[in-house]
């Protein structure tokens, strides 16, 4: 687990650095496994989130802004009721246990000043937030416990106690010998420190100078390994010497954020992506079973073909036959027709004729419907690749857009959809000051391109692919500029994993949007192509203004 007793131990310290003794003013519950504390330390107003998700549990201050609820529900509001007002007494490492105890100061409803502990448990599936009074007495968890689920009950009204500990030597104190296992012998250790120094000592590095290095280590180390990132507060060697350094608490904000927000997309909008790739592939089966309908219907003349040689033998046929065998004065040959045993021969030839000129009319309409069909699959392709750059607010306006064309029920309130102003699009700004407009969904495509950018503007967008419209606000572009646009154009695309991907660019004033279509769709006059490789690097070049 990368969020082992060592990091906590450093992020204990930097907590202590920043909001001990600070006033938590309001209280948030984003998710139900996230919980975020506005704190009021040193004349600053900081953000303490606390994770409880089996996968990315964790505590720190973070920079991040995350999407809050527009009304609190029960639960916060018991947690604002206690806590609210406290200040921060006391932080401190259950030894070097993944446990963290908050000790708070608070006012009861008698004015009367009572002490609550805030138990944070960093343990996988296990973890989770507890409030206590003073007496261990719980108050309330965000993650329940009963007895069937465990022996170890976390319950309002239980006396908490700390999960079983194991005894284990202190890395920072106890020196090492050779036989030492270091996970099972050490507190505060997870797998990938261990396998970092065993590393550095095989390279000659000696424990305590290890240990002292992260003592003193106020940053996180992102090293990306086998399509996978891994951190700690000193550079993970073993699995690359290539790796990325922030201050600790920014750190944590890279690395879990676009986790994060995968999760409380998936819990927010009840699953909408699955929704999304759900109706792309119900269209795709439609499609297939549709071509062949159509394939069918178009070689139909064998039916009307059985109906004129059936006409032309009637003195063959007769009621209770089950089939005939005629001659087919088309090619020479003997056919062999089936018959319904019920009716006589004019009547059998009167039913091919009826299903030959019922697969004639048919052409028509099937064609519509797999013109109709092939619109779905190109909407919900445009949506899948959306949803994969997607935040929350992008997200939500997404399901927004789906129940205003009816492909969901319509849950949001009149009066949530009076306060927006506009799409939450993106602006990013380059080194020489020109601004970039970045829609990361349908509606907010539409937006940037017919209502916020200039007609001298330019428009860049993935050629024949679903993407993001990019808007350069400038009406004179450089090379450089022109190849950061298309490379953002090319990142937020389906093409984003490819090779020399095409992007056009024009100005917007040749643009169109086609009138009766989804949104998000736009008609070209005359442009450009440009050809790019698409990398994550580009964003870097980029300062984010404002998340809209």
């Amino acid at each position: 687990m990368a969020f082992d007793g060592i990091v906590l131990s450093r992020v204990v310290e930097a907590l202590n650095k920043r909001i001990a003794t600070g006033r938590i003013s309001k209280i948030y519950t984003i998710s139900q496994n996230e919980l975020l504390m506005n704190v009021r330390a040193h004349n600053k107003n900081q953000k303490l989130l606390v994770s409880i998700h089996p996968m990315y549990a964790r505590v720190q201050l973070t920079d991040l802004n995350y999407p809050t609820p527009d009304s609190p529900n029960a639960l916060t509001m018991l947690m604002r009721k206690h806590m609210d007002g406290a200040f921060i007494a006391d932080i401190e490492q259950v030894g070097l246990d993944r446990i963290l105890k908050l000790t708070l100061k608070g006012r009861n409803d008698f004015k009367d000043e009572v002490t609550y502990y805030a138990y944070i448990e960093i343990m996988g599936k296990y973890s989770n937030f507890i409030l206590t009074y003073e007496n261990n007495k719980i108050i309330e968890c965000l993650k329940r416990v009963s007895p069937s689920e465990s022996s170890r009950i976390l319950q309002p009204g239980i006396i908490y106690e700390y999960p079983p500990l194991l005894e284990k030597k202190n890395p920072f104190v106890d020196f090492y010998t050779p036989t030492d296992q270091l996970v099972k012998t050490y507190a505060g250790f997870g797998k990938d420190l261990a396998n970092e120094i065993t590393h550095r000592m095989h390279l000659g590095m000696m424990f305590d100078t290890i240990m002292n290095d992260i003592k003193e280590s106020d940053k996180l180390y992102i090293v990306h390994h086998n399509n996978k990132d891994y951190y700690h507060v000193l550079p993970l060697t073993n699995l690359s010497e290539d790796y990325e350094v922030y201050d600790l608490f920014e750190g944590l904000d890279v690395f879990y954020d676009k986790r994060d927000q995968k999760d409380r997309i998936k819990q927010q909008t009840n699953d909408l992506s699955r929704f999304i790739r759900n109706e792309y592939t119900k269209n795709v089966n439609k499609l297939k079973k549709l071509e062949m309908t159509l394939f069918d219907s178009q070689n139909s003349d064998d039916l009307r073909i059985k109906g004129d040689l059936l006409y032309a033998s009637l003195h063959l046929i007769k009621k209770g036959m089950k089939e005939v065998t005629v001659d087919n004065y088309y090619d020479g040959t003997k056919m062999t027709i089936p018959l319904d045993e019920r009716y006589d021969g004019k009547t059998n030839a009167n039913r091919y004729y009826n299903k030959y000129q019922k697969a004639k009319n048919s052409l028509k309409v099937l064609q519509e419907q797999i013109d109709l069909t092939k619109e779905e699959i190109n909407y919900f392709d445009r949506m899948m690749t959306l949803i994969e750059n997607a935040d929350y607010y992008d997200a939500m306006e997404m399901k927004e857009e789906l129940e205003n064309l009816g492909y969901l029920k319509k849950k949001m309130s009149k009066s949530i959809r009076k306060k927006k102003k506009h799409p939450h699009y993106q602006t990013l700004k380059t080194k020489d000051d020109v601004l970039f407009y970045v829609g990361k969904n349908n509606i907010q495509n539409d937006y940037v391109t017919f209502k916020k950018a200039k007609k001298t503007d330019y428009w860049f967008h993935v050629k024949d692919m679903p993407g993001s419209h990019v808007i350069v606000h400038s009406d004179n572009l450089d090379e450089y500029t022109i190849r950061l646009a298309a490379g953002v154009a090319a990142y937020y695309s389906k093409g984003k994993d490819s090779s020399s991907v095409p992007v056009n660019y024009t100005q917007v004033k040749t643009l169109k949007k086609p009138g009766g279509n989804k949104p998000g769709l736009v008609l070209l006059g005359h442009y450009k192509t440009i050809y790019i490789d698409p990398d994550s690097s580009v964003l870097k070049e980029l300062e984010k203004v404002e998340e809209r």
